[in-house]
């Protein structure tokens, strides 16, 4: 990864240097491997340089081309092939050239037409001084998090809210409706480019922002394209299709110069990520670099013991995974690991912690000592892999034994999951597709309440709870017309806000780790795949990632391909959580902030500390992750709106009622 600051003063101010040199040095830790500041007049842009590709090796930044242009970018480029392919015959670019001068002589030839043909995951500023606009550009699923704030005739932009906070004309306070939409509603809002922080934003996903001094323009520039439809004669084509396009995920993510890791659960997952890349490397079709992989060493015999299918792989690829042993809970039960909590909250600017930062911390160590700058993981693969919502198209065929057959067959290949809660997510499907689009606020809005989700939350303030259920609800698909029902859902997770905030977190625990993140299955061009074919063949006979289990055949350890359960840590967090209770319990008695700016009801906050003080947690009692959001958002005040900070951002408490005005 690297970091990208930027300042434009519209009214033709110059930049300070020493002002855009203290934004930029706000990202040192994305760098490491070079840092540049271009200032002409009125603009400044800097970078914080880590060379990961073969090409980036010689890369500089911010790059200038002849045009002066100017371009700072954080990412990686895929399918390098074609854009070559775009250019003139008389451009003169290597082969070899670092992805930001093949993406400014791109843009030279191509002009507008290059965003929708840019693949992998980056985001990007490019200055234009004859066109006099500022371009910021971020990737197809928001991989790389990109914000911006403007007020007057001030414009700052970087990779992370820290450099535009360090701004001295920057006033910012908590963006209340948000934090009781992350905290307490049922599911994070569609709030297009908001943050935590009031008046910083940043870039969706797939969307461009133009910046002129007259205005700003915000748009799409690419989208999945929901409509197609794609059908093959026989079942193992589908299969072979799907190995295609996974096996070009996961070749497009081992483009390093460095060592590569793989966090590998034993699950289907990331077994498959692991395999395919060990692969991909036997047949010299990646960079040879090292391929290792890591997984969590648990106790012998416990629902978390995955080492039987880790040792399945060993054996089948000649490899040897790395353990790392588990810790309990966040703190391992020692009150100086609240510095890590700080340092994990200033890092990803947001109130929500790792409920398993200490053992997190021990595998970013492991992979960092081995070199490794990328880390590649499985996640998401249960959200795109295993998508129901074709049981609803099966009832609209009138295939109801079908449906009941497939519900049945769930529970052969989901032994640790309540049957009951299949069941109920399929009849919420089936009410959710069958309600218009303008009623659906009103029915999140009554489920949020009969399932007491803000009622759970008892020490929040009564106007804050409140707060959580008046949130307008936007879908992410505006209306489109999808394929199928199928289609429809996928979208909906790829698009959720809740997904790329997490695509943002993750980010920035690997940027302050020196490891970036790579998810192979947030491949766009893989999505797309997966959004076109029928749902019922991803669960072809009602099992889960059926496709998956059939395209990974030969590939696989048998025993992972029918591996019928997941791994259940939950009872490493509650006894970590519980551990750890008296040391969160003595910092929330110590906070001062949830209560000046009146999140929390102090009495209720108390009544419920002393409860959990004097009988603990009990299994499946949700106050142990709650108590975790409520710290977090203690932390995250703490870190960004207290002392002289809070003062110079006049951040003074508001008042309660109109909150809900």
């Amino acid at each position: 990864m690297s970091g990208l600051a930027g300042i434009w003063n519209l009214d033709g101010r110059p930049v300070g240097r020493e002002l855009l040199v203290e934004m930029s040095a706000r990202l040192a830790h994305r760098g490491g491997d070079g840092e540049g500041c271009w200032i002409a007049g009125p603009v400044g842009l800097a970078s914080q340089l880590q060379r990961l590709t073969p090409e980036s090796l010689r890369e500089q930044q911010p790059l200038v081309d002849a045009a002066g242009r100017v371009l700072v970018f954080d990412g990686r480029l895929d399918d390098r092939e074609e854009l070559f392919a775009a250019l003139p015959t008389a451009a003169s670019i290597a082969a070899e050239a670092p992805d930001p001068e093949l993406l400014l002589a791109a843009y030279g030839a191509l002009g507008e037409r290059l965003w929708e043909r840019l693949t992998g995951d980056f985001a990007l500023a490019l200055y234009d001084a004859g066109r006099r606009e500022l371009l910021l550009v971020r990737d197809r699923l928001g991989v790389r998090p990109l914000y911006y704030y403007h007020t007057g005739a001030l414009f700052l932009f970087a990779s992370e809210i820290k450099p535009i906070l360090a701004h001295p004309e920057v006033r910012t306070r908590p963006n209340d409706l948000d934090l009781a939409d992350f905290l307490l509603a049922d599911s994070p809002l569609h709030h297009q480019g908001v943050t935590f922080f009031e008046s910083i934003r940043h870039v969706p996903p797939a969307h461009l922002l133009r910046v002129t001094p007259e205005k700003q323009e915000l748009r799409r520039y690419w989208d999945f394209p929901v409509e197609r439809r794609l059908r093959f004669r026989q079942r193992g084509e589908y299969a072979e299709a799907f190995r295609h396009y996974f096996e070009r995920a996961v070749r497009r993510r081992l483009r390093s110069a460095y060592p590569v890791a793989v966090s590998v659960s034993g699950g289907l997952d990331s077994s498959s990520v692991f395999c395919v890349a060990e692969r991909l490397r036997l047949a010299g079709a990646v960079p040879q670099v090292p391929l290792y992989g890591f997984t969590f060493d648990t106790p012998t015999g416990t629902i978390a013991d995955e080492m039987m299918y880790v040792e399945a792989i060993e054996r089948e690829y000649g490899v040897r995974i790395e353990r790392v042993p588990v810790c309990w809970g966040m703190l391992d039960g020692n009150a100086r690991a609240m510095d890590a909590v700080r340092e994990l909250v200033t890092a990803t600017e947001m109130p929500f912690l790792d409920e398993q930062l200490a053992t997190s911390r021990r595998l970013y160590a492991a992979i960092r000592a081995r070199g490794a700058r990328v880390l590649l993981t499985g996640h998401w693969g249960d959200q795109m892999l295993f998508v129901p919502a074709y049981l609803v198209e099966l009832v609209r065929q009138f295939r109801w034994l079908r449906v009941v057959r497939h519900l049945r067959e769930y529970t052969r290949w989901l032994t640790d999951t309540d049957p009951r809660a299949l069941w109920q997510r399929f009849l919420m499907d089936l009410v959710k597709y069958h309600t218009p689009a303008s009623a659906l606020p009103w029915l999140r809005m009554v489920r949020r309440k009969l399932l007491g989700r803000t009622r759970d939350c008892a020490w929040y303030a009564d106007w804050f709870r409140e707060l959580a259920t008046r949130g307008v609800y936007r879908n992410p698909h505006d209306g489109k017309r999808f394929a199928s029902l199928h289609a429809r859902a996928l979208y909906e997770d790829a698009r959720a806000r809740y997904y790329v905030l997490s695509l943002e977190w993750n980010d920035k625990v690997g940027a302050a780790e020196g490891l970036q993140m790579a998810f192979p299955f947030l491949d766009p061009e893989l999505i797309s795949f997966l959004m076109a074919i029928p749902g019922k063949v991803q669960t072809a006979g009602g099992v889960p990632k059926a496709l998956l289990r059939e395209a990974m055949r030969g590939i696989l350890p048998e025993e992972i391909r029918g591996r019928t359960w997941k791994a259940d840590f939950t009872v490493f967090i509650r006894e970590g959580l519980q551990q750890d209770l008296p040391i969160l319990i003595r910092h929330l008695r110590e906070d001062r902030l949830l209560h000046s700016f009146g999140y929390v009801d102090g009495a209720r906050l108390e009544a419920m500390l002393a409860a959990l003080e004097a009988s603990g947690l009990h299994p499946g009692d949700p106050e142990g992750a709650q108590l975790c959001n409520l710290l977090g958002l203690s932390v995250w005040l703490r870190r960004f709106f207290d002392g002289e900070s809070a003062a110079r951002r006049e951040m003074a408490p508001r008042e309660p009622v109109a909150q809900c005005a």
